[in-house]
């Protein structure tokens, strides 16, 4: 079941994708690239769901999603290691796997939400 909140950012991407297309003079779509960070604010699946009904109501039907999630990964404050690489927050909670250091971590990925490529014509 598709969210509400990932239902309204489905519809500012196809906004994103149409103005894009307007200015390039495009009128076929074959392909929308995203990623999708762990810490985004938004479940994936809910947003893949939303934009390919979004999709199969446009003048677009036949164009596909390639979403990608992108892993949390964290610099530790204390000794600079970097960690993480799961697909969900639980790195947040984790302390540094070097020092044993457990807050202050920088998050270096994982806030990531944009469109990463078009195929268009």
């Amino acid at each position: 079941m598709t969210r509400m909140h990932e239902m309204a950012i489905a519809q500012n991407i196809l906004e994103i994708v149409r103005e894009e297309m307007t200015a390039r003079h495009c009128r076929q779509l074959e392909r929308i690239g995203l990623e999708c960070g762990a810490l985004s604010g938004v479940e994936p699946e809910s947003l893949r769901l939303g934009l390919e009904a979004l999709l199969g109501e446009s003048p677009w039907p036949q164009a596909r999603l390639d979403l990608r999630i992108i892993p949390l990964k964290l610099r530790c404050f204390a000794c600079g290691c970097r960690f993480g690489g799961q697909p969900g927050q639980d790195a947040l909670w984790q302390p540094c796997p070097q020092c044993g250091e457990q807050f202050g971590h920088t998050v270096e990925e994982g806030r990531e939400l944009r469109i990463s490529h078009l195929e268009a014509s």
